[in-house]
């Protein structure tokens, strides 16, 4: 089951385990078309092992990662996930507001730093 994708909805339930393709139809009914490109971008770079460190940030005991692709507040789209067993857990999306700063406008948890809405500055 390696390098698949797992999001954790916003209940905190996970879906099954997939493909990149099955990540990109799921997360991409969540934003407008202008901004596929950028999610597919931020996917490639999440199973490419490209996150990069979010600060202090924890998800469930584990350090949070964020992908994002696109200019700051033109059609830009964050990941934010954790790895785990070889597979990459997602917790957030949002987009790029400001020099490290990030809006997760699309969907977060119900709760916590990871909060729909919330915004993460590193």
């Amino acid at each position: 089951m390696a390098n698949k994708i797992i999001i954790i909805q916003s209940d905190g339930t996970h879906t099954r385990p997939m493909e990149q393709a099955q990540a990109e139809k799921y997360l991409g009914n969540l934003i407008n078309d202008n901004r596929i490109a950028n999610l597919k971008q931020s996917l490639n770079d999440v199973t490419g092992d490209k996150g990069k460190a979010t600060g202090s940030y924890v998800f469930d005991g584990h350090a949070v990662l964020h992908a994002s692709s696109g200019v700051e507040e033109v059609k830009s789209v964050s990941l934010f996930f954790y790895d785990q067993d070889d597979d990459h857990y997602i917790i957030a999306m949002g987009e790029h507001t400001a020099a490290k700063t990030y809006k997760l406008t699309d969907y977060g948890q119900e709760t916590g730093a990871f909060k729909k809405n919330a915004t993460i500055s590193l």
